[in-house]
């Protein structure tokens, strides 16, 4: 699939997580994304995702069941001061219905990063953010290296009959996997010098302007998030910088030219499906917010499911049966 249909799935995909609090929903939207994201790797998920899952519902449960007090259905409840108390069932389902709704946004967010690579995001940046674009792409690179790092070393020492026997052998990883990061630093930084990277820096009054420019851009977005009440000085500010920035940097050296990717009959389709679910989830949320919602407050109830909502989820699941293998 093309890689702007995989953004514009994730966006929406996104959107409707953070639309959601019920965790039916919630649950089928993480379940989809799973599935798809089992299909591109034609294998199953790895026990390091599951447990990273499973941790985030864990510590927000234990968070919320911890700190919460309110709620009419009292589980425990301690004769110490200090403890604190009741610890109530809504607290639980409340953290429940939370960790659910991260679970499921990191899902999403893996399939984002399993099928687009940081290649594919580069070629999208604008012209004029194209250094910005080169920076970015490396730094998303940097994890799934030293991942992949990590594991040829591992592999490497346990064909030698070495096993890893806890706290003892993590210099034996840590010294190598630094090395080797170094060493394909030094390989990244003079790939980057001989095309000519050093040579492509703003100079005279296009530096002095363009730092103008993101200043500018960034006092109005903080001056919106600290005075909303300033919201017309926090546009103009924001403004005067986008204005700034876009007649210093119109006419920067360019990016080299990509060969086009071919826009198919299926990424209409995902693409289609997946703005028909994320727009029918923002009419519900518009209209009949509650019917998204779930608050366990201040008794517990079983939180409802509607097949309609069900089946907006559904379309998500459009890359299951249009994409194949990698």
């Amino acid at each position: 699939m093309h890689p702007v249909a995989w953004m514009i799935w994730t966006a929406c995909a996104l959107l409707s997580g953070l639309l959601l609090r019920n965790p039916w929903y919630l649950g089928m939207l993480g379940m989809v994304a799973l599935a798809i994201r089992w299909r591109g790797a034609s294998d199953r998920p790895g026990p390091w995702l599951l447990r990273l899952v499973g941790g985030f519902i864990l510590f927000s449960t234990a968070l919320n069941f911890a700190l919460s007090r309110a709620g009419a259905t009292v589980l425990l409840r301690f004769p110490l001061a200090w403890v604190g108390g009741p610890y109530t069932l809504e607290a639980l389902l409340f953290g429940v219905s939370s960790g659910v709704q991260i679970s499921s946004v990191l899902l999403v967010m893996v399939v984002f990063s399993a099928r687009v690579s940081p290649q594919d995001l580069l070629r999208r940046i604008p012209r004029q953010l194209f250094p910005v674009g080169v920076t970015a792409s490396v730094a998303l690179s940097f994890a799934p290296r030293a991942r992949r790092a990590f594991h040829a070393l591992r592999e490497a020492q346990e064909v030698r009959g070495h096993r890893f026997r806890g706290l003892r052998d993590v210099p034996h990883l840590v010294t190598p996997l630094v090395l080797l990061s170094l060493e394909n630093a030094t390989a990244l930084a003079e790939g980057l010098v001989v095309r000519g990277w050093s040579r492509g820096g703003q100079r005279g009054w296009r530096r002095w302007s363009s730092a103008l420019g993101w200043m500018g851009l960034a006092v109005g977005v903080v001056l919106w998030a600290v005075a909303p009440g300033r919201a017309g000085l926090a546009a103009a500010c924001a403004a005067l910088g986008a204005v700034t920035l876009f007649f210093t940097l119109r006419h920067p050296g360019g990016p080299p030219r990509f060969r086009p990717e071919t826009w198919k009959t299926v990424d209409s389709l995902v693409t289609g499906l997946a703005l028909g679910g994320a727009c029918s989830l923002v009419v519900v949320a518009l209209v009949a917010p509650h019917l998204l919602a779930y608050y366990p407050y201040p008794r517990a109830t079983w939180p409802s499911f509607l097949w309609p909502l069900g089946l907006a989820l559904g379309l998500f699941a459009a890359p299951l049966f249009v994409s194949g293998h990698d």
